[in-house]
């Protein structure tokens, strides 16, 4: 890797130097990219090594000590050299007679799978007997997690390592104080930091690559070619979440979309499970504490599922189910992983978010520049809540995911539409075929059609260009796939559930009975702050942001799971959508100023559909975060596009890259409990946390 990326280097410093490269902005990102990858080699063999030098310049005065005089507790059995915990309570190494200062402890363990996690007690100059001085992973692959920075008062004079896994197995290979941590190169690191300095360095406010044009000729490649990276990278993370890409089981909860692709192709709606007489005889199957007392979950009855007259069904869209689930097991006769449908659908949504930016940008804001096209298209991805569902890639995300992205690919085409000197037939009704779609993915989502009374206002009421006589075809083109689909989605919520409006949410068998749940005003306010306005928890250890528990003075039925911030303090820049009001003099155009006030009016009403009907839940904040970020996004290409000084363009570059940061790292957010001992985790654990 090393010498891969030297040649690069010297070979962009060749093709710069010899000025092989006529293109001005061509040469410039050259420039870029040469400067990025030397600030990456130094920061990363001295900021992200910084251990090396600080053990190396410790070992000047005092020697390493090898540990072979150490104590192991009852409760660690060793047989040729391969230990084992046999009693939690007494499981731990104890090195006395120490009475040195100590830098670092370092453990070898061997090869093992688990990650051991260590307690490190001690005594020094300031306490006498043993104190919990911290806790720490080991992992047998990642070398740096064996070096224990111990920071003392004076003299150490013994350690008592607790080791806290039960039945771990693990070799007692080398234990030694004061060793010198080796410089290490993280690849994955340095590929990062030079990929943020390059971004720092091409959305400089001062550089000339903004005077690139949006729709500059041969940048589409480079947006392509962006997505396609995205694409992959994305992918990649959908495969980390161990607890998910294994659940295989028919009768799991989150086999509901292949257990429908089973149904729909054997010409049936309701699931193939077998209801058990159990479940059948209960007086009300939807009472959760009743069920759960006289019924075993997974064999009398299945979580999750909607359960109506003695049959199960899925209530989630049946979109995602047609275009990924029906089609692979009709070719395959076996079933996509959830995963691999959330990294397909995450490609939809990114081809869908960077499409809308551009036909905001071609109808609205035609001086733009491509940096700001490419960096607000980044946030609108980043933002939504598309990281989260990559690090929980459950069924689950599949019909918020595919709504957002069918709503904005419907904004993108009926922008496209209103471009033509007439208005364009085919545009106008792959619009409206996609916002047909968001129907029979999430529902509350039908919302985004009502743009289209902002979008086609002068076209109905002046240019009379839609819905009159001499606008037939057009007029068709904009309705038919709404009736279409509309009546397809009201005959399959009717053969099921008897009433065409029914989609069975409110039949599944889950945390309470939703046939009753209501509508209740004091929930009102608990799911404006959580979903919006709880402010964010940052600390300084991996993954960097903490959740927290809504604990609701509420008293009564309302459904809430662990959070990570509102919308607004994980984004704060979209305070600017918020107050979009307070830029009316920049926007100018009225158009604008509607489709910003009809997004926060989106958000604001899905926010409390999601509260009253289902509860407060983190992935629901992929269903009114993109509403926000269109009125944010709105604002912001106003501001710039208006010539403002260096210090505002500096602000608003600041807080989008910050966003993008934030809602990477909430990547997380889904996947922490499942990720937490796994590989991966822990090897991103110790890259981002080189201070330890």
């Amino acid at each position: 890797m090393f010498i891969l990326i030297l040649l690069t280097t010297i070979l962009l410093t060749i093709i710069y130097r010899l000025n092989l490269i006529k293109n001005v902005y061509l040469k410039l990102t050259i420039k870029y990219l040469i400067f990025s990858i030397f600030l990456g080699f130094i920061i990363e063999i001295t900021i992200f090594n910084y251990r090396f030098y600080d053990t190396l310049i410790f070992s000047l005065k005092n020697d390493y000590i090898p540990v072979k005089d150490y104590i192991i507790s009852p409760g660690i059995t060793c047989n040729n050299d391969l230990c084992q915990i046999t009693d939690i309570e007494k499981s731990y190494i104890e090195i006395k007679n120490i009475n040195k200062k100590i830098n670092n402890l370092y453990l070898d363990f061997g090869e093992y799978k688990e990650a051991i996690n260590i307690k490190v007690y001690l005594t020094d100059e300031a306490n006498s007997r043993y104190y919990n001085a911290g806790t720490r992973d080991i992992v047998s692959p990642i070398e740096k997690s064996h070096y224990l920075k111990i920071h003392t008062s004076g003299k150490t004079s013994k350690i008592k390592l607790v080791i806290t896994n039960e039945e771990a197995k693990f070799n007692i290979k080398e234990i030694g104080l004061n060793k010198i941590e080796p410089l290490k190169i993280n690849y994955i690191r340095l590929i990062l930091a030079i990929s943020f300095i390059f971004a720092l360095f091409t959305i400089n406010p001062k550089s000339k690559l903004y005077e690139l044009k949006y729709n500059a000729k041969g940048l589409k490649i480079i947006t392509v070619l962006l997505i396609i990276s995205l694409s992959l990278v994305f992918y990649k993370l959908t495969t980390f979440n161990t607890y998910i890409n294994n659940t295989t089981e028919m009768t799991s909860n989150h086999a509901q979309y292949k257990n429908l692709a089973e149904a729909l192709v054997n010409k049936k709606l309701s699931l193939n499970l077998k209801v058990s007489d159990k479940l059948l005889k209960l007086k009300n199957p939807y009472d959760t504490k009743l069920r759960n007392k006289t019924l075993k979950r997974g064999v009398d009855y299945y979580w999750d599922y909607a359960y109506y007259k003695g049959n199960y069904y899925s209530y989630f869209g049946i979109v995602p189910c047609l275009l990924l689930y029906v089609p692979y097991y009709l070719v395959t006769n076996t079933h996509i992983a959830n995963n691999v449908a959330i990294a397909i659908s995450s490609f939809i949504f990114l081809i869908s978010s960077f499409y809308l930016i551009y036909e905001v940008i071609n109808k609205y804001f035609k001086k733009t520049s491509y940096i700001w096209y490419i960096i607000l298209s980044l946030f609108y991805v980043f933002a939504s809540g598309l990281l989260p569902a990559l690090g929980y890639p459950a069924f689950y995300n599949l019909p918020i995911m595919l709504g957002v992205a069918f709503a904005s690919l419907g904004l993108g085409f009926w922008l496209k539409s209103t471009t033509y000197p007439k208005l364009n037939k085919i545009y106008l009704g792959l619009g409206s075929l996609c916002m047909a779609l968001v129907a029979g993915c999430r529902p509350q989502l039908l919302l985004s059609s009502f743009f289209a009374l902002i979008i086609f206002k002068d076209y109905i009421f002046k240019k009379r260009e839609l819905i009159s006589k001499k606008s037939i075809k057009e007029t068709i083109a904009f309705i038919l796939p709404f009736v279409i689909i509309g009546l397809l989605l009201m005959l399959y919520n009717y053969l099921r559930f008897n009433s065409p409006f029914d989609f069975g949410a409110n039949y599944n068998l889950t945390t309470n009975d939703m046939t009753k749940r209501g509508l209740v005003f004091d929930r009102v306010f608990l799911g404006l702050y959580s979903f919006l306005f709880e402010p964010t928890r940052i600390n300084p250890v991996f993954p960097f942001i903490v959740s927290y528990n809504i604990n609701p003075t509420y008293i009564g039925t309302t459904i809430h799971e662990t959070m990570y911030g509102g919308f607004f303090f994980t984004n704060i820049i979209c305070f600017l959508g918020l107050f979009f009001f307070k830029f009316k003099n920049l926007i100018k155009n009225k158009e604008l100023s509607s489709i910003c006030l009809w997004s926060i009016i989106t958000a604001l009403i899905i926010v409390l559909a999601d509260t009253q009907m289902a509860g407060i839940l983190s992935r629901y904040i992929f269903d009114f975060g993109w509403a926000i970020l269109l009125s944010t996004i709105i604002v912001i290409l106003a501001i710039v596009n208006n010539k403002p000084n260096l210090e505002i363009k500096k602000l608003i570059l600041f807080g989008l890259v910050l966003s993008i940061v934030i809602n990477t790292f909430l990547y997380f957010q889904g996947s922490y409990l499942f990720l937490e001992n796994n590989y991966f985790y822990q090897k991103l654990y110790y890259m981002f946390m080189f201070w330890l």
